[in-house]
């Protein structure tokens, strides 16, 4: 069971504080005075987060849409959508952009259109990677690095040009603001005639601003065709800190971009272009500014490091002239891959997306930290039996709504779910879930295994809403359902039902191929939220 944790750095304070159920929402220090500051004026700054799925279908579900919303609310005015093709090894001379793992054209059109309408400028940004990256080590880096033959240059950048090249006619033909030519395919782009067709060949296609993604390992230095695109684009994974059980200050990492700034700013000279950093990134992670490139390094969760490393990004770069924009790496699509259990890249739910917010305008982000459940505001759905005007429409599901268990009371619902079945409960009539704040319930596991759980709502037109995991730290103590004991699981109705909509059905889901093992539930309800009547600081809980 992940704890609470306690961290500081230079001006930095991260509180966490843990009541019933509900791990709070963070209450951030924001560093010192005025560093939110907006661009030379007339200068154009794209403030952009990377958008990314890995399945072919995830960007076209509720979800998706509803972490979309979230990203454009933090200010963000351009978002690189990320498409994913394959080849099965670095000397390979064949990809796929068709299979289980890439994103269908339809879905990026529709994120596409979908992005536009709030507000949001596109660029496009196909990857390549290898199909079996986490047993091989092989990477994108890799590719061209075996070729022996002329023949097998000249066989994969044909493959390479008609899979880019796709993607440009799709980028032209759906409106995207701007496109990448490549990604961090350094053992490649020492070809400088091939890497010139690449970009003749999409320009012969796509009518709006080109960038290639260079890696920072030297790469962006490397390049002798810059002149080609429009933007000289880096994925900045610069090591800030040589040792990553040190906290470094906020000012500390901004001297550790003198060196990386010096190149780029001279790059941006030679060629007269400005420089996007086409990924920036820091994981939640100790050590995170030491190993910033590092997707699989373990390490204790650490908020402080990554929102240092925010706000040392953005002191550094946001105001350089000859810097065109940056790209956060990264948002994902799944809005519940992050938050603050994660010890991954993503700002969401944690202090750096504070940060980044202070920096592209957005407004605070919500959080129901300083709210108490109202019980007598609540409508009640299973309570010691099924309320009146509520049916059993469940499927897959081993159910008995009247069980008992030792040491809770009875009745309580008693239930094992086939894979992907579900404790479906209707209402006769449609209703609103504005007045309440949260969904709430009572769950119990057993030794056959800890169920993996999902939460979502239906309008009666059998729309599925929002859904949620109940494994999830925000949602329950620990983020984790425990054997023989009862805890509350509190889900806010904003993230299940974000517009609002009038609902008829409820579904607790087991979102697993596996039978789930027995548990029970009780007090299954939706409650208001009222302010307390007196503000308590709560004790700050530590991982030692």
């Amino acid at each position: 069971m992940r704890t609470c944790v306690l961290a500081e750095s230079g001006a930095f304070i991260r509180k966490l504080a843990c009541l019933g159920a509900a791990v709070l929402t963070l209450a951030v220090t924001q560093p010192a005075q005025a560093h939110s500051q907006a661009p030379t004026p007339g200068r154009p700054f794209q403030k952009g987060l990377s958008f990314a799925a890995w399945w072919s279908g995830q960007y076209a579900t509720p979800e998706a849409s509803y972490s979309l919303s979230l990203l454009a609310s933090t200010g963000t005015d351009w978002m690189a959508l990320i498409v994913t093709g394959y080849q099965e090894t670095p000397w390979s001379t064949t990809i796929n952009y068709t299979g289980p793992r890439t994103p269908t054209d339809a879905e990026l059109v529709q994120v596409i259109e979908e992005a536009h309408r709030r507000g949001l400028r596109v660029m496009l940004k196909p990857h390549l990677d290898l199909e079996d990256e986490v047993t091989t080590g092989w990477w994108r880096g890799h590719i061209g690095t075996y070729f022996t033959t002329e023949e097998q240059w000249a066989t994969w950048f044909a493959a390479y040009r008609q899979f880019i090249t796709h993607y440009a006619e799709l980028a032209q033909q759906a409106g995207a603001d701007q496109f990448v030519v490549g990604t961090e395919l350094l053992g490649t782009t020492h070809r400088e005639a091939d890497w010139r067709q690449v970009v003749a060949d999409v320009r012969a296609v796509y009518r709006g601003p080109i960038v290639y993604a260079s890696l920072h390992s030297g790469e962006e230095t490397s390049i002798a065709w810059w002149d080609a695109v429009d933007f000289i684009g880096v994925d900045a994974y610069y090591p800030l800190n040589d040792d990553p059980e040190q906290n470094p200050t906020v000012e500390e990492l901004e001297a550790a971009w003198a060196g990386p700034k010096a190149t780029l700013s001279a790059l941006s000279a030679k060629y007269g272009k400005p420089v996007i950093f086409t990924e920036i990134g820091y994981r939640s992670t100790a050590g995170c500014t030491a190993f910033p490139w590092d997707s699989w390094r373990s390490g204790r969760i650490n908020w402080v490091e990554q929102a240092a490393a925010y706000e040392a990004a953005f002191r550094q770069f946001y105001n350089e002239p000859w810097m065109g924009g940056m790209y956060w790496w990264f948002w994902p699509a799944d809005p519940w891959v992050s938050g603050p259990c994660d010890t991954g890249y993503s700002p969401h739910q944690k202090p750096a997306e504070d940060i980044l917010r202070a920096w592209y305008g957005g407004p605070p982000r919500q959080t129901d930290s300083l709210l108490l459940p109202d019980y007598d505001q609540a409508l009640t759905i299973y309570q010691d039996g099924l309320a009146s005007g509520w049916q059993n429409w469940s499927w897959g599901a081993n159910l008995n709504l009247g069980a008992s268990v030792q040491g809770g009371d009875a009745p309580l619902v008693a239930v094992q779910l086939e894979p992907w079945g579900g404790i479906s409960l209707r209402r006769t009539s449609p209703f609103s879930t504005d007045e309440y704040r949260w969904l709430e319930m009572d769950i119990r596991g057993s030794a056959e295994g800890e169920p993996q759980l999902r939460v979502y709502l239906e309008t009666a037109e059998g729309e599925r809403l929002v859904a949620a995991p109940v494994n999830d730290c925000r949602h329950i103590a620990g983020g984790h359902i425990e054997v023989d004991i009862w805890k509350r699981v509190r889900i806010p109705l904003r993230d299940l039902n974000p517009d609002g909509l009038p609902v008829v059905r409820l579904t607790i889901q087991n979102a697993s191929e596996n039978p789930s093992g027995l548990f029970w539930l009780d007090n299954l309800r939706l409650v208001g939220a009222r302010e307390p009547a007196h503000r308590v600081f709560l004790p700050l809980v530590t991982n030692g």
